[in-house]
């Protein structure tokens, strides 16, 4: 075998080396990772005069209803969640300020029975009386993560 011939061979086991890492690395980022779908926020919803839902692009609906009304902080509140056209595994309501951090406040909804969830939460009080606020449900399904997010303003006068 000539020099020529073992360098040929050495690069085409390099190239099929390369080949097959790279083949790998995505199989495997691709089982790892999962796609996350936003629903678009619905500036006409109000979830202190009741119920809102929103359309999933790619198709299902998410619905979120907060009890009692008004909105009450430094109280326990009632979460609703209904999904439909979903095979929703988990389903959670994560809060933020919308123009202040409020820290870590996402609450894990439990199974009543098919699409419908619920639980509770109590929501922070804010310094500067009126509070604006986003609801996001968070549903996370065997194949993608969808978000649902509605806004909704507080105070506590």
């Amino acid at each position: 075998m000539t020099s020529q011939n073992k360098a040929l061979i050495a690069a085409i086991v390099a190239l099929a080396l390369a080949i097959a890492a790279t083949v790998g690395a995505r199989l495997w980022l691709a089982a790892d990772s999962s796609a996350t779908v936003t629903a678009p926020l619905d500036a006409a919803c109000d979830l202190q005069a009741g119920p809102c839902s929103s359309a999933i692009p790619g198709g299902g609906r998410i619905k979120l209803s907060i009890a009692p009304h008004p909105i009450p902080l430094l109280r326990p509140i009632k979460l609703t969640v209904t999904v439909e056209g979903l095979d929703a595994r988990m389903v959670e309501v994560d809060f933020i300020g919308v123009d202040m951090n409020m820290g870590y406040n996402r609450h894990p909804l439990k199974v009543q029975n098919d699409g419908h969830y619920s639980g509770e939460a109590t929501l922070p009080v804010c310094i500067t009386g009126r509070m604006a606020w986003q609801a996001s449900v968070i549903v996370t399904t065997g194949k993608i993560k969808v978000i649902a997010p509605f806004r909704f303003i507080t105070s506590h006068d």
